[in-house]
């Protein structure tokens, strides 16, 4: 044990004096330096261009106004082609009115040339229509025509002279004493005949007519005619604004 620490120490002390004869760096080689982080550059220190915000707002706004100028001038152009276009009158220049009733065809047509003379478009329309007689004072049910007349002669008798048998097939054998305009001198008369024994009815009583009219047409541009005189007015003859018939 004495000869393995002699030993050691013996070897310890020829390493010694080997290293301070041949430093470390001769005997290992240099090895190679790890080099240092570098430092942080500031960008105002570096090679880099920097673009403030006050520089860039002024940019957007140069392009924004160079856009709003584009769309100014495409929305001017616009405005120039369509003050070009030239629109298309569809309003409707006429003036359309309806003479009438006419109860004369005749009639109907002298007023037609009247205004057609006046450069007017007419065209004349008819309708049938009932007319209104008044009220008349009748006896019916009467079997037989000399059993109508047979009434009448006791009419006669009694100072009722005004009568007339209705021979129609919807009214057979009908004594009617008379068609009047107002209704109390019809209901006078049935009252009187009445209480003479009769039975009197009362019917009002109409009649079928043709009625004319007369429609006009012209352009608004011109005075509207008005071609009816005191005639027309004086048999309810008139002229009447209406809604122009499509073309």
């Amino acid at each position: 044990m004495k000869v393995f620490f002699a030993s050691l120490l013996v070897l310890n002390i020829a390493f010694a004096v080997f290293q301070w004869l041949l430093p470390y760096e001769q005997m290992f080689g240099k090895q190679r330096k790890i080099p240092v982080a570098q430092e942080l550059q500031l960008l105002t220190d570096a090679n880099t261009e920097i673009v403030s915000e006050s520089e860039v707002v002024p940019k957007i706004e140069e392009q924004t106004d160079a856009i709003a100028e584009a769309v100014a001038r495409v929305e001017k152009e616009l405005a120039s082609e369509r003050a070009r276009v030239v629109t298309e009158d569809n309003s409707d220049k006429r003036v359309c009115y309806t003479i009438g009733p006419i109860t004369d065809k005749a009639r109907a047509i002298e007023l037609s040339g009247r205004y057609s003379s006046k450069q007017v478009d007419t065209e004349i329309k008819s309708s049938l229509e009932k007319q209104y007689l008044g009220v008349m004072v009748y006896i019916g049910g009467h079997p037989s025509r000399q059993e109508a007349v047979k009434t009448a002669n006791q009419l006669v008798k009694l100072g009722i002279s005004e009568h007339i048998i209705v021979d129609k097939p919807e009214e057979k054998n009908v004594l009617s004493l008379g068609v009047f305009g107002l209704k109390r001198n019809a209901d006078r008369l049935k009252e009187r005949v009445e209480k003479l024994g009769f039975a009197v009815k009362t019917e009002s009583r109409y009649r079928e007519r043709t009625i004319y009219w007369l429609y006009g047409e012209q352009s608004s541009e011109q005075e509207v005619q008005r071609l009816l005189g005191e005639s027309e007015a004086g048999d309810g003859i008139s002229q009447i604004p209406t809604q122009c018939l499509p073309t």
